[in-house]
């Protein structure tokens, strides 16, 4: 059985409750249990320790000793601030979430789990940081052949597209175009076209002369870029043929 660190902080399920303390099940620890001594459950006074712990509750506690002979952890929920839970809880979760896909993606090619994890997961993750960014951007558009074997890029980019619902961060704004030449109309198409050759960038027309534009990415900070660069070649475009632009960013809520 592997144990934590004096120190860390560690994901837990409360499975019993005691008088006394409550006994829980560390998540990411097959098989290890800790308890929590009525006097860490909170840094408030606690006179009936069952209002403040449930059954099958989920928290992040910090491990107080670890006794690998007689196979005791102790813990609190007292030494945890908020902010450190929530980040705990999220990279808990994200992590959960990364082997459940591994395991789907195991399934679906019949490989063991080990195999894919070691063929997939830690390419992907040494080069994007995590595996749920790296499938992020497989789903939007990225080409993982640097870091997967060619016999993984099928199945992952098949895995990816049943699986992952990728929330996108976009940004827009409003376009004015307008040219005085005989040739206005299709040299407002050609500005409007060299905006839309941008990946990422789609334009409507709003009447009146004026776009819609709207350009996403993975990030705010992608989807700045990829505004930026519709919007340049936009208006580089625009003063080439004469054309007079105009653009203006709707505020970010």
């Amino acid at each position: 059985m592997d144990f934590p660190n004096r120190d860390d902080f560690v994901v837990v399920k409360v499975s019993q409750i005691l008088d006394y303390g409550a006994f829980v099940d560390l998540l990411e620890y097959k098989n290890a249990r800790g308890f929590v001594h009525i006097s860490n459950v909170s840094s408030s006074w606690v006179k009936n320790i069952r209002n403040f712990v449930k059954i099958n509750q989920v928290r992040v506690a910090k491990v107080l000793n670890v006794d690998e002979v007689k196979r005791q952890i102790d813990l609190s929920f007292a030494g945890v601030n908020p902010m450190r839970e929530r980040q705990v809880l999220s990279q808990f979760k994200q992590i959960n979430r990364e082997e459940k896909l591994i395991e789907v993606l195991a399934k679906q090619t019949g490989k063991p789990f080990n195999d894919v994890w070691a063929a997939v997961a830690e390419p992907l993750t040494l080069e994007h940081g995590s595996l749920s960014d790296a499938f992020e951007k497989i789903a939007l558009g990225y080409d993982p052949s640097k870091e997967l074997a060619k016999e993984w890029i099928a199945p992952v980019k098949e895995m990816i597209d049943k699986n992952i619902v990728v929330s996108k961060k976009e940004l827009s704004g409003l376009l004015k175009v307008k040219s005085l030449s005989s040739e206005g109309l299709s040299e407002v198409k050609e500005i409007i076209g060299s905006a839309e050759a941008v990946k990422g960038c789609g334009i409507t027309y709003a009447g009146g002369g004026a776009y819609n534009v709207a350009c996403a990415g993975l990030t705010f900070k992608e989807a700045d870029k990829i505004l930026t660069s519709a919007m340049n070649a936009a208006e580089t475009k625009a003063k080439k043929l004469g054309a007079t632009f105009e653009f203006k960013r709707t505020e970010k809520k």
